[in-house]
């Protein structure tokens, strides 16, 4: 060894040796699995789960019994997977399945806990000698084929952690945080040989993934389809009983993404957040939840959600506070950069209180629920239907390219928007919000805020709308700083149960004379159809049919529109991926592929080749 490499000083700066050393251990930690254990669905596919880097991996059945070698081979339900000693730079789960004779490729499990025991903590936590960060989640987790369902063949029994009015149905726990969490997702319709089907137990049941704050990057979660369900209380004046999904996260949340979102329309069985206005038989959240919360980080956010087909009864909400704490107004940090749906919506709902940058629509915004601070850019492919959307602040940049039916678009209203996602319960006042199924305001669904006591939301100055509409307008308003009834006083304009008056009583808001008309509410719209508001209820009959624009300044101009282009099925090859999905392959739409394609691709291939030579 030369003299520069056996000077300490030298060799601090150039530690050849112990890098590779160092380098040439972990590739060994990641190529051979630190444990691993298989066994058989009793639909009959095989199922093998491995455990990379530090840490070890126990599965037991239904009786506490643990999968091994000699049993892999009887059909046996998964209860419980369990992953101690893990930390969140090195350890990974992954699950692959072989499907069953008849095809079947689905492993369910009910629960999946990863111990926060990677390491121990500082014996005297307020030493700053040490400046390590502990350990205690994982990296990642790739199963796509294993689906969280209840595979016990009794009801669930214990409450629910988070919405405690709900029994715990299954749970995906992991405190410590995780990078990458790719999993087939949640199916509330899977009933195990024997057992009773969620929906005919007589109580609400929810599935819990409960996902800690990570050391670093923030979490992305991955899933097939999310299959929620509901069920008929027996007494007609009690509400639905739901089993619904819940996914919280801890800080921020770069990805959410899935192919499908399913969830039970019936009358009388749709969440309560979706019904326009509390239900006089009560709340009853439920559908598929994806909250972001500031538990402990401080603050919640989202980067994308990404749902590539149809979304049913599902909620999005990005909150600053824990979802038990009474939230302060005025936080700017709780936010979402991209929300994506490119199917069909059918209870969709939005509640960004710092703001919402890109809002995209496929295949048109039915039954859409958005409360924004702001929204950036709104795009939209066909029409927008019983669609409610109140900001804040304003609209930037608006593109429908349909008709807009029985739709309400408001700007420049004031909201307590962090109460409107969950308000806690106070004294004999029960919890509100739309995280505990209560409907948020809404310019047809005004609400008493429980902190300021007033009635919103109430337009304030400043709000704007800049768009264009390639269709018609019917029965829908669009707003911006104007407050129908301002002074409160006449009783019939908005009832006690949020209603506007009827028209016919010809004191209604939108178009009459007592409209309070702020100075800088701005409408810049280019449309190309017709409006029609002769049987709008909310509309004051001294107002013109063709009225639908209320604003200070309203500058309209008519023409042609060409409709936005935002992605939707089939999508092009190849697909487009994100950050989140670094450590993975990603699975949106790329799984749904027509099996002859790589066939198409590569006679492509073939065809470019022979008309080269």
């Amino acid at each position: 060894m030369s003299k520069w490499n056996q000077s300490p000083t030298r060799r601090s700066l150039r530690p050849l040796g112990e890098c590779l050393e160092t380098r040439q251990l972990l590739s060994n930690a990641y190529g051979t699995p630190t444990a691993q254990v298989s066994g058989t669905d009793p639909s009959g596919a095989h199922w093998t789960l491995r455990l990379y880097g530090p840490g070890t991996l126990n599965v037991v059945d239904q009786n506490g019994n643990a999968f091994t070698k000699a049993g892999s081979n009887t059909p046996d339900s998964i209860d419980t997977i369990t992953v101690a000693g893990a930390n969140n730079s090195q350890t990974r789960l992954v699950g692959t399945v072989v499907p069953a004779p008849d095809g079947n490729a689905n492993v369910y499990f009910q629960n999946l806990n990863v111990t926060p025991t990677g390491e121990l903590g500082k014996i005297d936590v307020g030493a700053v000698s040490n400046l390590r960060t502990q350990q205690l989640g994982i990296s990642s987790i790739d199963m796509p084929n294993f689906y969280l369902a209840h595979t016990s063949t009794t009801k669930p029994t214990s409450p629910s952690a988070i919405h405690t009015s709900a029994m715990s149905a299954g749970i995906i726990n992991i405190p410590g945080g995780i990078n990458t969490l790719r999993f087939g997702g949640v199916n509330a319709d899977y009933t195990p040989p024997g057992g009773t089907p969620l929906n005919q137990t007589g109580q609400s049941n929810e599935f819990e993934v409960n996902l800690g704050l990570p050391i670093d990057t923030g979490t992305s979660i991955i899933v097939n389809s999310v299959t929620t369900d509901a069920q008929a209380n027996s007494s007609s004046t009690a509400a639905a009983f739901q089993d619904m999904a819940t996914f919280l996260v801890a800080g921020r949340l770069n990805l959410f993404q899935a192919n499908t979102i399913n969830g039970n329309t019936t009358p009388g069985l749709v969440p309560s957040q979706f019904a326009g206005k509390t239900p006089t038989n009560g709340a009853s959240a439920g559908g598929t939840y994806v909250v972001s919360d500031g538990s402990p980080a401080g603050t919640g956010q989202i980067g994308d959600v990404r749902i590539g087909g149809n979304a049913t009864n599902f909620t999005t909400l990005i909150d600053e506070y824990t979802l038990g704490t009474t939230p302060a107004e005025g936080a700017l940090d709780a936010k979402i950069s991209n929300f994506f749906i490119g199917g069909e919506t059918n209870n969709v709902m939005l509640i960004a209180p710092s703001g919402s940058r890109n809002v995209s629509f496929g295949l048109g915004m039915d039954n859409v629920t958005i409360n924004s601070l702001a929204i950036q850019d709104l795009r939209v492919n066909r029409d927008a239907t019983n669609a409610t959307l109140t900001v804040s602040r304003s609209i930037q940049n608006m593109l429908i390219g349909g008709n807009i039916v029985n739709t309400n678009i408001q700007a420049g209203y004031a909201q307590s928007l962090f109460e409107d996602i969950a308000y806690p319960s106070v004294g004999f006042t029960a919890p509100s919000g739309a995280f505990y199924g209560t409907p948020p305001p809404t310019i047809t669904n005004h609400q008493t805020a429980p902190e300021s006591g007033q009635l919103e939301p109430f337009a304030q100055n400043g709000g704007s709308i800049a768009g264009r509409i390639a269709g018609n307008i019917i029965n829908s308003v669009i707003s911006a700083s104007v407050d129908p009834n301002p002074s409160g006083i006449a009783p019939s304009v908005v009832d006690n149960t949020g209603q506007f008056e009827q028209k016919s009583s010809n004191n209604f808001p939108f178009g009459a004379p007592s409209n309070l008309i702020l100075p800088r509410g701005v409408i810049n719209m280019k449309f190309e159809g017709t409006v029609d508001n002769s049987t709008n209820p909310i509309i004051s009959t001294s107002a013109p049919v063709n009225a639908a624009f209320f604003a200070r300044v309203v500058h309209i101009k008519k023409g042609p529109v060409i409709p936005p282009s935002v992605p939707y099925q089939p999508y092009v090859a190849p697909t487009v991926y994100h950050r989140g999905q670094t450590s993975l392959k990603g699975e949106i739409k790329i799984d749904h592929f027509p099996s002859n394609l790589h066939l198409a691709r590569a006679a492509a291939a073939s065809a470019q080749r022979k008309a080269k030579k």
